[in-house]
């Protein structure tokens, strides 16, 4: 008897979607066998491609009406990745699975010893999973560049025009986070650099090269970590400012091997601000950190909440009665405090919607609240959302409510 593998994801999944397997098997002692089950044992491991370790999970399955096993590894894979995606170098990790069958034969289990369904070796069929989500209309076990129009950029930022300010970097929690990795992959074609070209109030422009490099050292060698781009953060020898005029706005540009512009990340700079803006990263789909700048009014909310006794007053155990000047007739016993951050936006483009989307989905998301990466935790408050297109209002604008993770007291 023998196992074929009918469905297997692609190399690149997300892990809070589903990662399917499908197997069957054809054989003298095929699945009408009695207790006939299908037998997996799943590795997750980050580090080195070959260093797989020992297997973290083992599952079976019964056969279905059609004799196939079908298995969904997604949210086994998804509780290892389950950490702070701030405090992690890496939200991806590999995986494989061996697969084999077990039957009952004569009051005894008939076991098959597991065929391994994917190669651990570099050059073979290396699986990698990541720290988001597919949405729909995307296939089961659909990749990464076959969905996304910012491949190979983990973002989707590429579908507008980003505002920063000089001041702003990719710190976040007090750690270089590198905000945007550039996914690698196994596929074709390879990225090989990426191009950065820098516009001045002049009009002129300066271009940097960054070669890409597969780093086997990270905890996952198919990806290298880039910054965000901003100017502040020094990756690249661009200056912000040339013959003594300023930046003005750049784009950073994926390349290949052959020399063909695979995606875009188009960056303005604001200057003068009549608001302090607030800088938000959020984790987006694919599990990594998207910002954005707050510009327009933000309000901070200070509210309490309490617990009241009234106590007895005075001392009747004495002779006479007497009582504390200290005393209330009201007293708190538990109090608490929370604290709500509206941020309104700028006049946006009409791109933003789908972005947005991802920020009110997200399981992790920050107030950058100074140039050196300190945050607070947020959670959104606005759990509705009308998205405006320019066909029905001419501005597009939003407000968007976050309660602050951290309030004033410590309660643990």
């Amino acid at each position: 008897m023998s196992l074929t593998i009918l469905q297997k994801p692609n190399s690149n999944q997300p892990a809070q979607s589903p990662i399917i397997f499908s197997v069957v098997t054809s054989g003298s002692q095929e699945y009408t066998s009695s207790e006939f089950q299908y037998t997996a044992n799943l590795y997750v491991y980050q580090g080195l491609p070959q260093d797989s370790g020992s297997y973290l999970y083992s599952a079976r399955k019964f056969p279905n009406a059609s004799g196939s096993g079908i298995f969904d590894f997604g949210r086994l894979i998804n509780s290892t990745l389950t950490d702070l995606s701030a405090e992690n170098t890496s939200n991806i990790s590999y995986y494989k699975v061996d697969f084999g069958y077990r039957y009952l034969s004569a009051s005894v289990y008939v076991t098959e010893s597991y065929a391994t369904a994917v190669s651990t070796s570099i050059s073979g069929t290396l699986l990698t999973t990541y720290d988001g989500y597919a949405i729909f209309p995307d296939d089961i076990n659909s990749t990464l560049n076959e969905i996304d129009a910012c491949y190979p950029f983990m973002t989707d930022m590429c579908t507008v025009t980003q505002s920063i300010q000089l001041t702003d970097s990719s710190l976040l929690g007090e750690v270089n986070y590198r905000a945007i990795p550039i996914w690698r992959g196994q596929g074709t074609p390879q990225i090989s650099s990426l191009q950065v070209t820098a516009s001045y109030t002049n009009n002129s422009t300066l271009t940097a090269t960054e070669n890409i490099t597969n780093v086997n050292t990270l905890s996952s060698s198919l990806f290298v970590y880039n910054s965000k781009g901003f100017p502040a953060d020094n990756w690249t020898s661009l200056p912000t400012s040339s013959g003594g005029f300023d930046l003005k706005s750049y784009k950073v540009k994926a390349v290949s091997g052959s020399g063909a512009i695979m995606a875009t990340l188009n960056y303005e700079v604001e200057k003068e601000c009549y608001y302090t803006p607030v800088k938000i990263a959020y984790k987006n789909k694919y599990g990594q950190f998207d910002w954005f700048n707050f510009y327009k009014r933000h309000d901070l909310t200070f509210n309490t909440d309490q617990r009241l006794y009234q106590p007895q007053l005075g001392t009747w155990s004495a002779q006479t009665l007497t009582y504390s000047k200290f005393q209330t007739r009201a007293q708190r016993y538990i109090v608490d405090a929370t604290e709500v951050l509206s941020v309104n936006t700028d006049y946006i483009d009409e791109g933003y919607n789908d972005l947005f989307k991802q920020l009110l989905v997200s399981d992790e998301i920050y107030w950058v609240t100074d140039d050196y990466g300190t945050v607070r935790p947020l959670t959104v408050q606005t759990n509705s959302l009308a998205f405006k297109t320019h066909v029905n209002v001419k501005l597009i604008q939003y407000t968007i409510v976050f309660d602050i993770g951290q309030p004033f007291k410590l309660i643990i």
